[in-house]
């Protein structure tokens, strides 16, 4: 079923219609050139200023140059790929909300039509690693007990200038709803904190030793 199709089923329930923006069409994935080795989940494609969701044309602004495409392509650089190449982008909720989200507390809800659909699109893409982009995604990713913050995965402790981090960490494939292997990443924006940023390479480096152990 094509996101459009479900996009459809979601209209169709009353419930859920009222927090979509159905006068604006879904974003294009990002595509590189070549065989995909690594995956960027994004949330959803709604930004808070109404009139720039217009604008919005592909996942992530990924065709436009600006800050959060500088971010992605500082990943990809990280870890010896090309973002040009190498990178498949695609949001887990596709459809524009009237509002973030998160002031509409929708997204739950939104899960049993969305997650069957992009389970079959990552499908074409097996054991290709996925970096899932902001906390509310995490949070409905995440199963059981695995942890449902990012600064968990990136070695946080209180006093965290002071103290010994703890050792990053992944999330396992049987900890999430996708059965992939994710790494959490903050959204850009929260790069601003000095947590983010201090750790920032240092988790990549993370990143790249893992995959390259597991010959991903």
């Amino acid at each position: 079923m094509d996101a459009q199709a479900v996009l459809k089923r979601i209209l169709a329930d009353a419930a859920l219609a009222a927090s979509v923006d159905d006068t604006l069409s879904i974003p294009m994935h990002y595509h590189g050139s070549g065989a995909v080795r690594l995956i960027v989940l994004g949330q959803d494609p709604t930004v808070k200023n109404a009139a720039s969701r217009q604008t919005i044309k592909m996942v992530l602004n990924l065709d436009k140059k600006g800050s959060l495409q500088n971010y992605i392509r500082h990943i990809c650089t990280a870890l010896d790929l090309s973002f040009e190449r190498d990178l498949y982008a695609t949001n887990y909720f596709k459809n524009f909300f009237s509002a973030p989200p998160a002031s509409l507390n929708v997204l739950p809800q939104f899960v049993p039509y969305w997650l069957p659909h992009l389970t079959e699109e990552l499908a074409q893409f097996p054991n290709v690693p996925i970096i899932a982009l902001g906390e509310p995604l995490l949070e409905v990713l995440a199963q059981g007990n695995a942890s449902r913050k990012v600064r968990d995965y990136w070695g946080f402790v209180p006093n965290w200038q002071m103290a010994e981090q703890k050792p990053f960490k992944s999330l396992a494939s049987n900890e999430n709803s996708l059965n992939r292997l994710i790494f959490p990443f903050p959204h850009q924006p929260s790069l601003r904190k000095t947590f983010y940023k201090s750790r920032l390479d240092a988790y990549l480096a993370f990143m790249k030793a893992s995959l390259d152990t597991s010959g991903g």
